[in-house]
C-alpha cells in the first residue's frame, strides 16, 4: 500500500486507533451527559465503583493498576474526588503511600447513579446487535493489557 493510500484510509476513518477514541468519545459522553446533575465523570465512577468493592482503604497504585491508569492520573482524578467529599485519605493508615476509603457521600453517588449507569449502558447496547455487543466484550478483553 502507498504512502498515499494510508493517508486516504486514515482520513477515512479506517486507523484503528482513530475508530477507538471516536467509540471512547461517544461512549464517555453519553455517560457524562447522564451524571451531570450529579457533578461526576464517567472516568471518575469506575474509581468510586471499585473502592465501593472493598472494605478497607486502597492506595493510589492499587486504584490505578485495577482501573489501568496512570499513578499521576490518578492521583489527580482522586484529589477532585476528595474535594467533593466522595472519598477521603486514611489518616490511620497512610504512610509513604497514601491511603483512600469511599466516604458515605460516595457511597451514596454510588446507590443514586446505579440505576442511571444501568440505563446508559442499555440504551448504548441497544444500538448494537447481541452478536455486535459479545463481540464488543471480546475484543476489549482481547486487547486488553497489550501496552
Amino acid at each position: 500500500m502507498s504512502n498515499e493510500q494510508q493517508i486516504d484510509r486514515v482520513a477515512q476513518g479506517a486507523c484503528m486507533n482513530l475508530q477507538v477514541l471516536r467509540a471512547s468519545h461517544f461512549v464517555l459522553k453519553a455517560f457524562d451527559e447522564a451524571y451531570r446533575e450529579f457533578g461526576v465523570r464517567a472516568t471518575q465512577l469506575p474509581v468510586l465503583a471499585m473502592m465501593a468493592e472493598t472494605t478497607s482503604s486502597v492506595s493510589i497504585k492499587d486504584i490505578a493498576e485495577v482501573v489501568e491508569s496512570e499513578r499521576s492520573v490518578m492521583f489527580r482524578k482522586l484529589k477532585v474526588m476528595e474535594k467533593n467529599g466522595w472519598i477521603a485519605e486514611d489518616l490511620a493508615v497512610s504512610g509513604k503511600e497514601k491511603m483512600y476509603f469511599l466516604t458515605d457521600s460516595g457511597h451514596k453517588l454510588i446507590a443514586d447513579l446505579a440505576p442511571i449507569r444501568t440505563q446508559v449502558q442499555e440504551k448504548l447496547m441497544t444500538r448494537l446487535a447481541p452478536d455486535e455487543q459479545h463481540l464488543l466484550m471480546s475484543l476489549c478483553g482481547k486487547l486488553r493489557g497489550l501496552s
